[in-house]
């Protein structure tokens, strides 16, 4: 039997309790220690843990009993802490031995002496799933009218049944209590309104977030949250109506939290339904509290009830494939008795499709009938749509790069080079067709839209203008270019890091933009588009953009640099990614602590990426960020330097050639370099770097590879050039991920590794 579920609830218990301040439970940390009691004890009880059960209901017991302030906080908080270590105690031996045989009855006892709280009689259920002990047993009415005791039940502290009015009362007397509303404790009720309304408030703001971006787990969450403390203080209080609804809307998100339900639009106009019924229901609370009625509103929730129940249906029916026929009267081709005529005739021996006797007939066009058909096709596919564990996809994907490999190294092998059987090669390189196919479809079943991840910046945007008293508009280019899922999580710091920037520096208040002559309302634009093998994404506004010389003055007087003597504006405007640059002249929360476009700079080649930035003072900024499409495979040269091959990206390489003895320079300062074109651009010696034996020394009688990083060229000096091939990456482990120059390895076709180049990183050791 598995406890992992009852292990990690009681874990996030005996957490929260940790870190409690000072030990006070308010209404809303009751709630919460509320909804996990209730977890636990159902668990409990499902598998039979009678000693769990039993102190996970004591304590369910204790709570209420503080919240009430029938007994003392710090009392109360003991007992809590005791029986959270004692629940701890019971499943960790559950875990070990199988059975529980140590002895709780010195905690309950405790807990029967301090609160007179039994804590180990039977439980039911209050309706929504929570298990709770009988009346008697937590001295808390739980009816659903409290003015109605049970006989032989106690009542609330302070009150008996000798000096209780109510039991003085009539049947008749009694049956008009059952109508009237009975405030237990109006300073909890009022707490609980301020609250739930604000929960609301939350609700309607991430619901409709939601219906925008409805794959964001993080806006599920930011809905069922709320609800989830609805429902447990709610329950606290009696309020089993409001917890009813609460309970079920929680249901349903939970069901879209695990994939189970999809997030459509018939789920959000559920949630806002139920959202506004529980809105009315406790601004009727409010109007109980101030005379103006004296119950609170029970609206009619059956229909409610019946749509959440039917949901699955609902959904289903929405997304019902239509027939050709349906769509051609939807469209105004036909009308609905020629389309009752042609299915008749349809029928008839043989059989005919209906687009077919359509056409036939004279009713429509073979293009209107294909128009059709593409409807339905594209229905089809949606109906198709089936959601698959990401962890089986990048297994997926995983082994497809294996295959990839091994396919290589299959026609690599000197048995099938060497062969002259025709067949043999022809089905190789079938299979080398088939793999690399396979390998470029797996790939792209990972890739996703960016536009989710630019929804979140523009969000972002929203969140740091109004605390900086700023207006800023955001207008989204691109939105549907497509990236490796596995890249969205990586690439989100790095541009959160260039939006606060551009909110901070770059965009001015309004009155400073009036006074520039600008509209009062600032632009940042996004935009992401597709370029070579690589997803570039641009980042711009239209605010003051940089002042060199100030950027020069602020990197001499942080000691960054020693002279601005030679610096290009390329390299000026690349200073602020130097660590510990700041132009803030001021601390804020959003920038100016000396930490940001550093991390840019880091994160981004950490993704094998890069980012420049082009700026013009008084119109703005742009900072442009180019990301490889996928994490997973390179497109890449593999060259040959001595005994050892290495591999060179693809998208860094301008040319390839091998240069005449008179290219060849060697100029004083700047050491040796090759003519290309014109251009003079500085010879690195890929032998020099790694320390091996070449077999050409003569620029003249290797080859040269032109490589271009940082908006700069060098030429790579190479013995030969074995060909372009698609490689998977593969990491080199913690060991070896931060040696310069090199990003990765991979398995070539003859078994052997490859280096996977970086050529920012080789520049920078050349220049040591």
């Amino acid at each position: 039997m598995k406890f992992d579920n009852l292990l990690c609830v009681i874990n996030e218990v005996a957490s929260d309790f940790l870190f409690l301040d000072e030990k006070v439970i308010d209404i809303p940390t009751a709630g919460k220690f509320l909804n996990q009691l209730e977890k636990i004890i159902e668990e409990a009880q499902a598998k039979k843990l009678d000693a769990l059960k039993r102190v996970a209901t004591g304590l369910n017991g204790i709570l209420e009993k503080i919240i009430l302030n029938t007994i003392d906080q710090k009392e109360g908080c003991n007992i809590l802490e005791a029986g959270i270590t004692t629940m701890q105690e019971i499943i960790s031996s559950y875990e070990n031995t199988g059975t529980y045989e140590g002895n709780i009855e010195d905690f309950m006892k405790s807990l029967r002496d301090t609160t007179g709280i039994e804590g180990d009689k039977d439980t039911v259920s209050d309706g929504a799933g929570r298990l709770v002990e009988e009346p008697r047993d937590i001295g808390i009415r739980v009816d659903n009218n409290p003015a109605v005791q049970q006989e032989d039940s106690p009542v609330m502290e302070g009150r008996s049944e000798e000096n209780d009015p109510a039991q003085e009362k009539s049947q008749d007397v009694e049956e008009e209590t059952e109508e009237k509303f009975e405030i237990q404790d109006e300073s909890l009720l009022k707490d609980f309104i301020v609250e739930g309304l604000e929960y609301i408030s939350e609700i309607e703001v991430n619901i409709l977030n939601l219906e925008q971006s409805p794959e964001d787990k993080d806006y599920i969450n930011a809905v069922f949250r709320p609800f989830h403390s609805i429902k447990g203080v709610a329950s606290f209080l009696n309020l089993n109506d409001i917890r009813d609804i609460a309970h079920d809307l929680e249901n349903l998100l939970d069901r879209a939290r695990s994939g189970e339900l999809s997030v459509s639009s018939i789920l959000i106009d559920v949630i806002l339904d139920g959202s506004d019924i529980l809105k009315e229901m406790i601004d009727s609370l409010n109007e109980v509290l101030d005379g103006s009625r004296t119950q609170p509103l029970k609206p009619d929730l059956s229909e409610l009830k019946s749509r959440i129940q039917n949901i699955d249906t609902q959904i289903e029916e929405k997304g019902e494939v239509k027939k050709v026929g349906t769509i051609l009267v939807e469209d105004g081709v036909i009308t609905e008795e020629i389309l009752e005529d042609a299915l008749h005739t349809a029928k008839e021996e043989p059989p005919k499709k209906i687009g077919e006797t359509l056409v036939k007939k004279g009713k429509a066009t073979p293009k209107q009938v294909a128009q059709a058909l593409r409807k339905q096709g594209h229905q089809i596919a949606d109906a198709s749509t089936i959601r698959v564990d990401v962890r089986k996809l990048d297994d997926l994907i995983d082994m497809i790069g294996e295959l990839v490999i091994t396919q290589a190294m299959i026609k690599q092998n000197p048995s099938i080079t060497d062969t002259t059987d025709r067949k043999l090669i022809g089905d190789i390189s079938q299979l080398a067709s088939i793999t690399s196919e396979l390998q470029r479809t797996s790939t792209s079943l990972r890739m996703i839209p960016i536009k989710q991840t630019f929804q979140r910046m523009a969000r972002l945007v929203r969140d740091l203008t109004k605390n900086a008293g700023k207006v800023v508009a955001v207008e989204m280019e691109g939105e549907d270019t497509e990236i490796d899922r596995n890249m969205i999580d990586e690439i989100y710091n790095p541009l959160v890091h260039m939006i606060r920037n551009s909110v901070d520096h770059g965009i001015e208040t309004s009155e400073e933009r009036v006074k520039a002559g600008k509209p009062e309302k600032g632009l940042i634009q996004l935009k992401a588009y597709h370029k070579g093998g690589n997803i570039v994404i641009e980042i711009s506004d239209d605010g003051k953009g940089m002042n060199k010389d100030k950027l020069v003055q602020k990197a001499l007087d942080k000691g960054l640099i020693n002279s601005s003597d030679g610096l290009s504006e390329h390299e000026i405007y690349r200073l602020i990614f130097l660590p510990g640059f700041s132009t803030a002249e001021k601390v804020t929360d959003v920038s100016g602590r000396g930490v940001g476009m550093d991390v840019v700079k880091q994160a981004v080649e950490k993704l094998r990426g890069k980012t420049e930035v082009t700026s013009s003072e008084g119109k703005g900024t742009t900072f442009i960020s180019c990301f490889p499409l996928t994490m997973a495979i390179i497109d890449g040269m593999i060259v040959k330097v001595g005994h050892e091959k290495y591999i060179i990206p693809a998208t860094a390489i301008r040319q390839l050639l091998r240069p005449a003895h008179q290219a060849y320079n060697n100029v004083v300062g700047k050491g040796e370099m090759l003519n290309v074109m014109g251009n003079l651009l500085p010879l690195l010696r890929l032998h020099d770097v790694f320390k091996i034996e070449p077999e050409c020394v003569n620029p003249w009688e290797a080859l040269v590879v032109v490589v271009e990083a940082e908006n700069r060229s060098k030429c790579l000096l190479v013995d030969q050039v074995i060909g372009k091939e698609e490689v998977v990456i593969k990491s080199l482990g913690d060991g070896l991920k931060a040696i310069k120059g090199v990003s990765g390895g991979a398995i070539l076709g003859d078994g052997n590794v490859g280096l996977i180049l970086d050529p920012e990183g080789l520049f920078q050791l050349s220049e040591q």
